[in-house]
């Protein structure tokens, strides 16, 4: 169990937002990007020290299978997203403490699968949690738990329609700026594009202003800053602003558009930086370019879909 946990009320609504936003976001009308852009989730890309052993975990307990990137490459995906592992010697660094928090899959009966997960060894960085009363839904219809995954990473589990694998939830120093610049550039949808900028706290933790948004499926939120700190002050210690992401266990997600390099000059000419320039990567399995995004997010923009190539199931 990670020595710095503090499980607070404050953490329960990082469940209740995603809960909630479920059909509102997706059923949102989509930002204005660039003018022949249409960008889709492609991968959310790990570090660990064992892609076989991640592979297996990811594969035997959510809604993901086994597949190879390119034909090549073992990865898991699920619902046609990947996940994409680059294996290292050392343990990758986990705590909370870069704009990347978690990810996460749905679970139409929270109960039954905790009780599952548990049975099959699964660790829990937080237990299952009752979040109903919070948000008012009646007492025992939604809960949330939080997974200790392959080499830390944070994966959520929470009351949803289906059991698909459903978000990414980020930290951010400006959360409805941050939202909105990713709703700007990439299409995203949104319920609440503009919502109130007032900071809120709850049992002493910042919990607003946070903002949602929805592209190709899979949900994003963006809590503020103070709400990592609060939660996890031992790691924030010393700490005055973001780690990267990049080396550490959730490394980036990723994007994939049609037409990269027309995409890419379209956003720069909006302003947005380019960190890396068009090359092909992972033996040629993969041209993708990088641009920094709020927070000192490194996004990776994929040319195209890649091609999935199956291996069985759960």
């Amino acid at each position: 169990m990670r020595a710095f946990r503090q499980l607070s009320i404050a953490v329960v609504f990082c469940a209740a937002a995603v809960w909630l936003a479920a059909s509102r976001v997706e059923s949102a009308g989509q930002g204005a990007p660039a003018a022949g852009s249409v960008f889709r989730f492609h991968h959310v890309h790990l570090n660990t020290t064992s892609a076989t052993k991640a592979i297996d975990f990811y594969t035997s307990h959510f809604n993901a299978q086994r597949g190879l990137y390119g034909g090549k490459l073992p990865a898991v995906v699920a619902q046609g997203k990947w996940l994409l592992f680059n294996e290292v010697k050392d343990a990758p660094a986990w705590p909370v403490v870069s704009p990347l928090y978690h990810i996460g899959w749905g679970a139409p009966d929270m109960k039954a699968t905790y009780e599952t997960l548990r049975a099959s060894g699964v660790a829990f960085e937080t237990p299952l949690t009752d979040i109903s009363q919070v948000i008012e839904a009646g007492s025992g219809r939604v809960f949330f738990a939080y997974v200790d995954g392959p080499d830390h990473a944070m994966i959520e589990i929470n009351t949803a329609r289906d059991d698909n694998f459903q978000h990414v939830h980020f930290l951010s120093d400006d959360t409805v700026a941050t939202g909105q610049w990713y709703i700007k550039h990439f299409g995203m949808g949104s319920g609440n594009p503009n919502p109130s900028r007032e900071a809120k706290t709850h049992n002493g933790l910042q919990i607003y202003p946070y903002i949602g948004a929805t592209l190709d499926g899979i949900q994003f939120f963006w809590y503020p800053t103070a709400f990592g700190k609060g939660s996890y002050p031992e790691a924030w210690k010393g700490r005055s602003g973001f780690a990267s992401s990049r080396g550490r266990v959730i490394d980036h997600i990723a994007f994939a558009v049609d037409g990269l390099d027309a995409a890419l000059a379209r956003l720069e000419a909006d302003g947005v930086k380019v960190l890396q320039r068009p090359q092909t990567t992972m033996n040629g399995l993969l041209r993708s370019a990088f641009v920094q995004a709020p927070d000192g997010v490194e996004l990776e923009l994929v040319e195209g879909r890649g091609q999935v190539s199956g291996s069985g199931g759960r």
